[in-house]
């Protein structure tokens, strides 16, 4: 088809070589013994991709009974569903991360895999967000959208860290290993004692002005989230700048690279602008839509970011999905002010159309990719067409 990827693009996918760089020491002493001996029940004629696949099939278990018991994210639900959280989120970390030593186990280590284990990680970025506020109850409120740009933007810097530096960095304290595992803790601590217990704990109040302002315990969590991104900021960038300063001829050309990588990163704020714009002036239109529409679009951007890294292709600065809020912002000025129909009619259409767009762009995305891929490499995306032959 060619829309994503340009067929002269694809020669480049066979100088493909995964590099990472995990600096947890979690990851080392703990989970990887642990991963090392799970990985065995996966049998060998099982394709990785499908691995991955199961993993994410456990988030959404999670999400189906959030939106059964807590649909607004903002009410207490049976303990037990709190635990069921933690399970959930652990067997996706763990499914997660044998993956890549299944595909090695199996011969099927590719560029295919990284694609679609980035591709599942982003749609989970959003997933899990949702049931963590509603073990908080958050609400369809502005902290559950400024919670959801903090872990995308943690996302969309790691993806954009990556397509320059060729590597993918784990720092000593990364989200996907010991955030999560605090994320599970977290989970496990609210079936005990409650999220009003938890979450919710009075810890001071001020006034300002005539405002009376409550400090609770999840405040605490709020700020602490904030200096983690702070830092994942700082160090992506850190990473970058010392990529090109090692792989320049001269500070001159290294500073001009860094400069241009810094654009990158644009796209993401001036969308996430958009957004905090549009629920400041209409914050009913905060919704599951709107949420997972928001989730979809960042899920696509990666996604060509990570495909236009394997395949070489210029960094996407222009990606069609980030212009659905300003096109809601337009119908809904057009709709209300203009013809009159009646604000909270319009809201939710205007949601489901902008969920309806982003999934049916992000659809279209995957299928090119996955057909490109496959055909080229001549492999399948579910299952093994070629197995690997004992010695």
């Amino acid at each position: 088809m060619g829309i994503f990827i340009p067929h002269s693009k694809l020669e480049n996918l066979s100088a493909y070589k995964y590099q990472s760089e995990d600096r947890s020491l979690v990851t080392k002493y703990v989970l990887k013994p642990f991963w090392v001996r799970f990985v065995k029940i996966f049998p060998l004629w099982m394709a990785p991709n499908l691995v991955t696949l199961s993993g994410l099939g456990f988030i959404i278990l999670n999400v189906l009974t959030v939106l059964y018991y807590d649909p607004t994210l903002s009410e207490e639900s049976p303990r037990w569903t709190y635990f069921t959280y933690a399970i959930g989120l652990f067997l996706y970390q763990t499914f997660d991360a044998c993956d890549g030593q299944h595909a090695r186990r199996t011969g099927q280590s590719g560029p295919l895999g990284e694609l679609f284990d980035h591709c599942i990680d982003s749609l989970n970025t959003t997933l899990s967000m949702m049931v963590f506020c509603s073990a908080i109850g958050s609400g369809m409120k502005f902290m559950t959208v400024l919670s959801q740009f903090a872990l995308l933007c943690n996302f969309y810097l790691s993806t954009w860290e990556e397509y320059h530096t060729h590597k993918l960095f784990l720092s000593e304290f990364s989200g996907p290993v010991e955030g999560i595992l605090m994320i599970v803790g977290a989970f496990i601590l609210t079936g005990i004692f409650g999220p009003h217990v938890l979450w919710h704990k009075l810890i001071g109040e001020f006034k300002l002005g005539n405002n009376l302002f409550r400090v609770e315990s999840i405040h605490v969590v709020y700020a602490l989230c904030s200096v983690g991104l702070a830092f994942n900021i700082l160090s992506s960038r850190r990473n970058v700048v010392e990529h090109y300063e090692k792989n320049s001829q001269n500070t001159k050309d290294a500073q001009s690279k860094v400069k241009v990588a810094t654009l990158g990163l644009a796209p993401f704020f001036t969308y996430f602008a958009t957004i905090f714009v549009l629920v400041t002036i209409d914050p009913e239109i905060i919704s599951l839509p709107f949420i997972l529409s928001v989730g979809l679009t960042i899920a696509f951007t990666v996604g060509r970011i990570i495909v236009c890294h394997l395949t070489m292709q210029s960094f996407p600065m222009i990606n069609p999905p980030m212009l659905i809020p300003l096109l809601q912002f337009l119908l809904k000025t057009l709709l209300v002010r203009v013809l009159k129909y009646e604000r909270l009619t319009v809201l939710p259409a205007l949601n489901w159309f902008g969920f309806g767009l982003a999934l049916g762009i992000h659809a279209m995305f995957v299928t090119e990719v996955i057909y490109e891929f496959t055909s080229f490499l001549d492999i399948y995306a579910l299952s093994i067409k070629h197995p690997k032959k004992s010695a």
